[in-house]
C-alpha cells in the first residue's frame, strides 16, 4: 500500500502540473483569424479552441484539432512578436494587380487584438508563414 501510494502521489502530480501548462497556454491566445479576398472570391480561416473553421467560395470545412495540435499552434504563436506584425513587409505584391488574394492575420490575445499587415495570400512575411503553414496543413 505504501509503494503504490508512493507512485500515484508523484504521477497524480505530474499530470496536474502538465495540464495546468496547458490549461494556461490556452487563455493565452483566444483566436486567430486569417482573411484573404479580392474581388469575387475570400478565403476565411478561424482558430478558436480546438476549433479550425474553413470557409470560401468554394469550400466550407471544419477541423476538431487534437491537443497536440492545439498546444503546436500555440508555441507557434508565442514565437511571433506580435505587436510588431502590422509592420512587416510582404515578400511580394501581386496583390496589387489582383494576381493573388489579399491576405492578413488577426491574432486576438488576452483581450489585445494583432492585426497583420497585408500581404498576398500564400506567401505572408516569413515571421507569419510557419503559422500560416500549420493552419493549411491542419485543413487538409
Amino acid at each position: 500500500m505504501n509503494f503504490l501510494l508512493k507512485i500515484t502521489v508523484p504521477f497524480i502530480f505530474i499530470i496536474f502540473v502538465s495540464c495546468s501548462a496547458q490549461e494556461k497556454n490556452k487563455k493565452e491566445v483566444f483566436k486567430i483569424s486569417y482573411k484573404a479576398e479580392t474581388r469575387g472570391s475570400f478565403i476565411i480561416i478561424h482558430f478558436k479552441d480546438s476549433s479550425l473553421v474553413l470557409k470560401s467560395t468554394s469550400a466550407d470545412k471544419s477541423v476538431v484539432l487534437s491537443n497536440a495540435e492545439v498546444i503546436n499552434i500555440y508555441n507557434i504563436v508565442s514565437k511571433i512578436k506580435l505587436s510588431e506584425i502590422g509592420a512587416l513587409i510582404a515578400p511580394s505584391n501581386e496583390r496589387y494587380r489582383d494576381a493573388a488574394l489579399t491576405g492578413s492575420f488577426i491574432i486576438l490575445k488576452n483581450d489585445t487584438s494583432y492585426t497583420s499587415s497585408n500581404f498576398d495570400h500564400g506567401n505572408p512575411p516569413k515571421e507569419l508563414q510557419e503559422l500560416y503553414n500549420i493552419l493549411q496543413k491542419y485543413l487538409k
